[in-house]
Formats: C-alpha cells, structure tokens, sequence
C-alpha cells in the first residue's frame, strides 16, 4: 500500500489504492476517525487536480509537502488531510535497527560492575562515543580539540554541567507551583516548595 506514497502512483488513474481509508485505519493515530471520509474525498480529487500538479516535484517529500500550497477556486487549501497524512507515513521509522545498535551500545556500557551508573553519565558515555565514531577514530586515537582542552581547563565545562543541573532542579521546583492561592499564605509569601525541603 505503501507505494502510493510516490507521487507517479498516486497520480495514476491505475493507482493500486483506490480507497485511502484502507491504509489509513492501519495508522489510527494520525488520522482521528471521523476525518476519514474528508481524506478519501482528498484522495479521489488528486486524480482531477493531475495537470495542476505537474510541475511539483517528483520527490515524494517534497510533492506531499507542496500538495498543502495548493489552494481551491475559494482560495482556500484544498488538501488539508491528505498531505499531512502522507507526510506522517513519510516519517516513520521503516526499521528499529539504529535503535537496537544503540541497546547493544548501552549493554557494552551498563555490565554488572557499571550498573549503578545514573542515566546522565550513561547517556554521556553514549554521546561521547557516538561523537568520536563520526570522527573516525577510537577512544585511543582520538585527539581533543584544543578548545575542548581549554574549555575544561578554565572549568566551562563543569559550569556548563552546574547551569543545567539548577535549570534542571528550578523546572522540578516550578512544576510544584500551582495557580491556587493556597500555596501561599498570607503572613509570608513563601511557596510551598520551601515547606516541602
């Protein structure tokens, strides 16, 4: 069904979908059931707007993306579900593989002596990796730059690490607030997250 994504299939009188509805109750998250007759009402007047569109591009992202410019004799967009539909489908991940090297990558890392590690210092150790990979180059041949050098020297780093930590901690304290008066008492405007330390 996928292959209607093309925009040569799509626009094709032979197209093997005749009815979008089919693949898009395969997908229920991106189109809401009641849109479902508006998106195949979309999808056969593709057909009638064919010489309109001959000049987009032969790209299905890009066809799919332009698709919303195109307006009606109201000057109003006349595909409004079926590109973002499209689009949507465009975006899924067709295969987990780059999710499962990064598992494999998290078992080399967090082994029975390592599995106390807090999640920041693993994901740390994941992102360092990762950036010495797209250099080419092993954990022993790698060369740090001479501004990461510095960088660390002058403790850039470590304030860099400070600043988000306390941004961290000040969005934990700022989710307490509510918008109740009764947080607040009315001798001493302190917020209850001073109460709760």
């Amino acid at each position: 069904m996928l292959k209607d994504l093309e925009p040569k299939e799509a626009l094709s009188p032979q197209r093997s979908l005749q009815s979008i509805i089919k693949l898009a109750v395969k997908f229920p998250t991106l189109v809401r059931e009641e849109d479902l007759d508006d998106l195949q009402d979309e999808w056969k007047n593709l057909l009638h707007f064919k010489e309109s569109l001959k000049n987009m591009s032969d790209s299905a992202i890009s066809f799919w993306h332009e698709l919303r410019a195109v307006k009606d004799g109201n000057n109003s967009q006349k595909f409004k579900l079926l590109p973002d539909f499209m689009c949507s489908l465009l975006a899924l991940p067709h295969s987990s593989a780059c999710v499962e090297r990064i598992f494999s990558q998290l078992n080399i890392i967090k082994t029975k002596r390592t599995n106390k590690l807090h999640v920041s210092t693993v994901a740390n150790r994941l992102l360092a990796k990762q950036a010495i990979a797209r250099q080419g180059a092993t954990c022993c041949q790698w060369e740090p730059s001479a501004s990461l050098i510095r960088n660390v020297v002058d403790g850039h780093c470590h304030k860099r690490y400070l600043a988000r930590e306390a941004a961290r901690k000040q969005k934990e304290v700022t989710t307490m607030y509510s918008d109740d008066a009764d947080l607040f008492s009315e001798e001493e405007e302190e917020p209850l997250h001073v109460f709760l330390q």
